[in-house]
């Protein structure tokens, strides 16, 4: 069984000690762990995980390869924030790929599957009601790959899952808003809706309403940043 050390898993045996801290990592980027502009220590990153520092830097500089962390002329890690232009064009890219996920699966989803959706949005309701946003992501993140993993397609996979971490920490700021408006929580009802009913068209088409609503809330938080003075950079070291 793993042990948990400062909200991470120690890595046990199986998959390689770098394959599961990036895991780890990727887990914790996409539900909101590190926020937009935060500095990554890489030495404290290993202490919590519970490893030596090899497999983490290793798990880093796979990230900064992908885009989703990048470094300054320090050469200090941090967590990119996105501008409006990089979060419109990720969306286009999401709403084109997912889309194709989600028809590609609809055929290939089971009762099984159905349940877990189900349950998972339970629990996303639960974690909205408790403003506990970084369990938001986790459940919004579990309910939608359930579904993309069921297309047997994995490019678009591995694609959706790199743009997924490069707007995770963004994604955080997006649930106030939601929960504030009432709006967006019927997307995924409805995505279950169509998921029972195994036609491709249709939940294509929740997706991507789904998505609508993720975007049109992260416009808003844009808006209410511009209308703010501008905050001084996250000093949290990790």
């Amino acid at each position: 069984m793993a042990v948990r050390h400062q909200g991470y898993e120690t890595p046990t045996r199986g998959d390689s000690l770098a394959e599961q801290v990036y895991r780890q990592l990727s887990n914790a980027l996409l539900s909101g762990a590190f926020a937009p502009r935060e500095r990554i220590n890489i030495r404290r990153l290993a202490e919590e995980i519970g490893v030596s520092v090899t497999p983490v830097r290793e798990s880093v500089l796979r990230l900064i390869a992908d885009g989703v962390l990048q470094t300054n002329e320090k050469n200090a890690i941090f967590v990119p924030e996105l501008a409006e232009a990089e979060i419109q064009e990720i969306f286009a890219i999401r709403r084109f790929l997912e889309g194709d996920l989600a028809e590609a699966a609809a055929r290939h989803l089971t009762a099984e599957d159905t349940e877990f959706l189900a349950t998972t949005q339970n629990e996303f309701l639960a974690a909205m009601a408790q403003e506990d946003y970084r369990e938001v992501l986790r459940c919004n993140s579990l309910f939608h790959f359930r579904i993309y993993e069921r297309a047997d397609l994995p490019v678009h996979l591995r694609i959706v899952e790199s743009l997924w971490l490069r707007i995770g920490p963004t994604l955080h700021h997006m649930y106030p808003i939601l929960q504030r408006d009432r709006t967006g929580h019927q997307s995924h009802e409805n995505i279950i809706d169509q998921v029972r009913k195994r036609d491709p068209q249709a939940l294509r088409a929740a997706i991507v309403t789904d998505l609508d609503f993720s975007e049109g809330a992260l416009r808003q938080y844009l808006e209410q940043v511009v209308q703010q003075p501008r905050r001084r950079p996250v000093s949290k070291v990790r």
